[in-house]
Order: structure tokens, then C-alpha cells, then sequence
């Protein structure tokens, strides 16, 4: 699962907003890599893509592993988040390719932080690199990943592969969730063009007069499940109607209460066998 969201105060600021969902522990810490920091990444046969960080990173990482960012930014504003793509995700086969460019997902997050300030440098740095299908040595199978990218002045963009390319979307509404496909999520929400955050007005009907039951009818068919498709739409609609405030300290605030829509309690998604229980971390 996760739930990304970027919004922007009326100064200009952009605030991310991000949950972690996983049934695993993922036993995430605080990692900060210095400028200068000398990267190097892995291949099928010995080392990858070799770097040196211009910029410096502060993040979190995950699975005990001290230099996988899962989740971070740099001191250019650059952002950076991964999330889980199930089904959806197959990464460019090494064979063929220039063992120097080859990259695992596991480190890409760390090369884009420490090498890039905005997310125009992150669309010309994927074109340079190959992230294989690399099996992260904790789980012994490949991680499904896409990136959530938002740099300081607001852009926004996903980077993820389909059939073996890599494939980047612009993403101006700032959200991103899970499988399938950003395209996919952005047709869906054609779907709920009509919802709103104005309550409607009462309608007579055969001379009865029918009044909404309340506040907050104007969202009434606002999907409620935690799925993928449901939580984008979510985060949409929360993107498209908040009140906007004056800066980055005041969207904060805000964008907690945002998020706290996103939570998932222990116990409310188990898998079909009951082996597995997703929630928020």
C-alpha cells in the first residue's frame, strides 16, 4: 500500500505528505547521506552504476540496510518516495547493457537524491541508467517499486515500468498510490467528476421536499476502502478541495489532518488467507 500527496501553500511551498503501509516490518530508520558520499550500485555479475553525491540527503531507510532510502529529500528540495506496484512492474532486463549504467531500485532513490535538484534532472538522469530486476537479498524475490518524485517548485512526477521500459508521468494533481499504472488512475478519476465538497441543495419530489441528512453530502460516493484506486481518488478530492493556507508551516498542520485519512488500522485488510495483514507503520 502508501499514500502519497503533495500540496502547495499560497506562498508557494510544496508540503508531502506520505503513509507507510506495509505487513512486514519494514524496520525503517533515520539515514542521512553527506554530500560527497561515493555511491555504487550492483549488477547481475559485480558492481553497477558508480556515483558521487552533489547533494545531501536525509531520509529513512528500510530492512535494516543503512543506505537503501526509501523515502527522502534533499537539501534542493528534491523528494523522493517509494511505494509497492504489485503486479504492475517489470523492470528492464540487464542483458545487453553497459554494466556502468546498470542501477538497483534498492539505490536508485539514493543516486536521484544525491545527483539531482529537480525533477527536470530526474527525467534526463533515468534516461542514462538501467534499474534491473535485482532481488532485494531480505525477501530473496525483486521488489515491484515506482517513485514519487516532487522538487521545490511544485513539479511532480512518477516514475515507473511497464513491460520492461521505464515509463515517467508528469503528475500535476500530486498523488500516487499503488497498481495499477499513474495513466490508469488519472482515467479513473473520470469517474467522479460530480462529487464536491458543497452540500447539496434539497429537491422536491412529488411535493415532498428531500433535504440531505447533514454535513459532508456533497462527497457522498467519495470511495471508503483502502484500495489502491479508492485512496487516490481520496487523496484527489482532498488536493482539489482544501482551504489553502499562507505557507509551508501552516500546510503542515493541515496536511497531517489530510493524511490522518489514510490510516489503516491493524486488522482491517488480511489477505485472503489470513497469513498477512497490511497497516500503516
Amino acid at each position: 500500500m502508501c499514500t502519497n500527496l503533495r500540496m502547495i501553500a499560497q506562498d508557494g511551498s510544496p508540503v508531502v505528505g506520505r503513509t507507510q503501509e506495509f505487513a512486514a516490518p519494514l524496520d525503517s530508520r533515520l539515514v542521512v547521506l553527506p554530500r560527497g558520499h561515493e555511491g555504487v550500485s550492483s549488477g547481475p555479475s559485480g558492481d553497477g552504476l558508480r556515483w558521487t553525491s552533489t547533494y545531501g540527503i536525509v531520509g529513512v531507510n528500510a530492512v535494516g540496510d543503512a543506505d537503501l532510502v526509501q523515502d527522502g529529500m534533499n537539501e534542493k528540495g528534491l523528494y523522493g518516495g517509494l511505494l509497492y506496484m504489485p503486479d504492475f512492474c517489470q523492470y528492464t532486463p540487464a542483458d545487453g547493457h553497459d554494466p556502468a549504467t546498470l542501477l538497483t531500485v534498492g539505490d536508485a532513490l539514493a543516486f536521484l537524491l544525491g545527483t539531482c535538484a529537480t525533477v527536470d534532472d530526474v527525467k534526463a538522469a533515468m534516461q542514462r541508467v538501467v534499474v534491473w530486476p535485482w532481488e532485494l537479498p531480505q525477501w530473496g524475490f525483486a521488489p515491484p517499486l515506482h517513485f514519487a518524485m516532487h522538487d521545490a517548485s511544485g513539479a511532480s512526477t512518477v516514475i515507473e515500468w511497464r513491460d520492461g521500459e521505464c515509463v515517467t508521468f508528469d503528475n500535476p494533481i500530486g498523488v500516487t498510490t499503488n497498481a495499477p499504472h499513474l495513466d490508469w488512475h488519472y482515467t479513473n478519476l473520470r469517474n467522479y467528476v460530480g462529487l464536491s465538497a458543497k452540500n447539496p441543495s434539497s429537491v422536491t419530489i412529488a411535493g415532498v421536499d428531500v433535504a440531505p441528512l447533514g454535513q459532508g453530502t456533497g462527497f457522498f460516493g467519495l470511495p471508503g476502502d483502502t484500495s489502491p484506486a479508492s485512496r487516490f481518488v481520496r487523496g484527489a478530492a482532498f488536493v482539489a478541495t482544501h482551504v489553502e493556507v499562507a505557507d509551508g508551516p501552516a500546510l503542515e498542520a493541515a496536511m497531517l489532518h489530510v493524511m490522518n485519512n489514510f490510516d489503516i488500522p491493524k486488522g482491517s485488510v488480511v489477505t485472503t488467507d489470513g497469513t498477512s495483514i497490511e497497516h500503516t507503520q
